[in-house]
């Protein structure tokens, strides 16, 4: 079964140039952005509605033409309001093939001695708008888009250095780091049994909690109970199918380890406000 990765591995772009670009609306599989991490950095930015996101269990609400810079291995997710939006996820190494004047910024950055602020494009007008005409440039793939992007990129790091919009450690925060990992556990955990979750019991043992403490940890952390976002994740991955296969609704729910048709379709009906049928057809047109 294709399923959503909370460690996404998988390579970025080209092999010389490892970026990804995506266009993400209301009709997109993932519009709504379950908890993920990557070892790239990534920058989004929101054309138009609202975009909350949280980035290790920190809430961060972006408005339209607002943009927002992701540094690598953070655990993040976010709930879109008549929303679109669009991501650049790339691998730092692009730009420690610049000079040697420039190449130890960039790998400060890119083994986290450096971790440059989440919120620091919302507050700098160079820095925005160097990742706004980064995404216009990704957008539009006019000749001599992969030179503006690349440009873009260092102009947006340079003003991060200039305005001392990072902190600087040799590693993370003991208790920041140890909550993170346990969260990525979990999410592991429920990523590999997403046709059979696991229980309250299952998941808190595997953070080593208590079931109540874990419950109050996950909530803090993700604005969800578990059961919750079990439910939310579960449906996010019958739209992936739905977007991305020719199965029909009864597959889908089986594959998800719904015995009862009806009780997935009130699932999906309650996340999404329309019928998996009804979803099927405005996706596959």
């Amino acid at each position: 079964m294709p399923s959503f990765r909370y460690h996404e591995d998988r390579p970025r772009g080209s092999t010389d140039f490892p970026l990804d670009y995506h266009y993400i609306d209301s009709e997109h599989p993932r519009y709504e952005m379950p908890y993920h991490w990557h070892e790239e950095a990534e920058f989004v930015r929101v054309l138009s509605g609202r975009l909350t996101l949280l980035i290790d269990g920190q809430s961060r609400t972006l408005e339209s033409g607002d943009a927002l810079y992701i540094s690598s291995g953070r655990l993040h997710g976010g709930r879109p309001e008549n929303c679109v939006y669009e991501c650049a996820v790339f691998d730092m190494r692009l730009l420690l093939q610049t000079n040697a004047h420039c190449r130890p910024l960039i790998s400060n950055v890119q083994t986290c001695k450096v971790d440059i602020l989440p919120h620091f494009a919302l507050e700098n007008s160079s820095a925005a708008g160097a990742i706004a005409a980064m995404f216009d440039a990704l957008r539009s793939q006019q000749p001599g888009w992969s030179l503006m992007t690349l440009g873009c990129l260092m102009q947006f790091m340079g003003e991060a250095y200039r305005c001392s919009a990072y902190t600087q450690h040799d590693e993370r925060q003991d208790h920041e780091a140890r909550s993170v990992v346990k969260l990525k556990k979990v999410f592991e955990l429920i990523e590999s049994r997403l046709d059979d979750p696991p229980s309250l019991g299952e998941l808190s043992a595997c953070a080593g909690m208590s079931p109540k403490y874990f419950c109050r940890f996950f909530r803090t952390a993700t604005r969800h109970t578990p059961t919750e976002y079990i439910g939310y994740l579960r449906i996010e991955q019958a739209c992936h199918q739905i977007a991305s296969t020719d199965k029909n609704v009864t597959e889908i729910a089986m594959d998800l380890g719904y015995s009862d048709v009806n009780y997935f379709i009130r699932c999906f009906r309650k996340y999404k406000n329309v019928t998996p049928k009804q979803y099927m057809l405005s996706v596959r047109q």
